[in-house]
């Protein structure tokens, strides 16, 4: 086994192993960089502007089509991934927060639910930092690039266009709930992890993006995450509340 593991910490040290070593990080700044923020926050307006004085058929129909496309671009992912011989138990399940996080998108926006919103709203703040600093973690191909930016296109865009166009509204408290429920993930992804020589969720291995909330080697910086997170959660909270108050002042 290539990897020495505390059981009771799911703990994986670069000493004998790089969990990370096929993930794609793209520079700050790049060519790379400038495309994927440049097209994603393009057509994040666009899809606003198209949809703003549509039916409420019509936003739901949109909405829709962005479900079913987050489930369309993961299935083609991992087609994508079996055909290329590049399909791991320890790297392809979507048990990340983001790759979660797509499923719930789809969820809210081709069924709707209170619930799956609120899960999105919160757990979407990873993706805002999946495009600030991109680490994609199944190689530098050009179609991982495009896989990428879907999927996490889909999770801001799909809680802001809940918001805006299909009024919902986070509820008060949903904040700090979704926070502790969160922390149930943790010792299932980490027990998960454990089983598969996976680092979902970052639990064993520290991300390789250079992201400033990423402070310190293991366990540390899963503290200051923890910390990162509530604070973005309480954030993001009253971010759609201003959104919702926003929407119902102009309707």
């Amino acid at each position: 086994m290539d990897t020495l593991y505390a059981a009771d910490t799911f703990i994986s040290t670069d000493k004998y192993a790089n969990l990370n070593r096929i993930h794609h990080t793209v520079p700050v700044g790049s060519r790379d960089w400038m495309y994927m923020n440049g097209i994603f926050w393009g057509l994040f307006i666009l899809t606003l502007i198209v949809s703003k004085n549509k039916s409420e058929g019509t936003r739901k129909a949109i909405g829709w089509g962005l479900g079913a496309l987050s489930l369309l671009n993961f299935a083609a992912s991992q087609y994508h991934m079996y055909l290329g011989h590049t399909w791991s138990m320890e790297n392809s399940l979507p048990l990340h927060l983001c790759g979660m996080s797509a499923f719930i998108a789809a969820y809210l926006l081709i069924r709707g639910s209170q619930i799956s919103y609120e899960f999105l709203v919160y757990w979407g703040a990873g993706a805002i930092h999946a495009f600030l600093t991109p680490e994609i973690t199944n190689g530098s191909a050009v179609y991982n690039h495009v896989e990428y930016c879907i999927s996490h296109g889909i999770i801001i865009l799909g809680s802001v266009y809940a918001t805006m166009r299909l009024g919902y509204t986070p509820r008060p408290n949903s904040w700090w709930k979704v926070f502790l429920y969160t922390q149930f993930t943790i010792p299932v992804i980490g027990g998960i992890n454990y089983l598969v020589d996976g680092n979902y969720m970052y639990l064993c291995q520290r991300p390789e993006a250079e992201n400033p909330f990423v402070i310190g080697e293991w366990p540390w910086y899963i503290l200051g995450l923890e910390f990162a997170i509530i604070l973005h959660f309480f954030a993001f909270y009253h971010l759609h509340k201003a959104l919702a108050n926003w929407r119902t002042n102009r309707a």
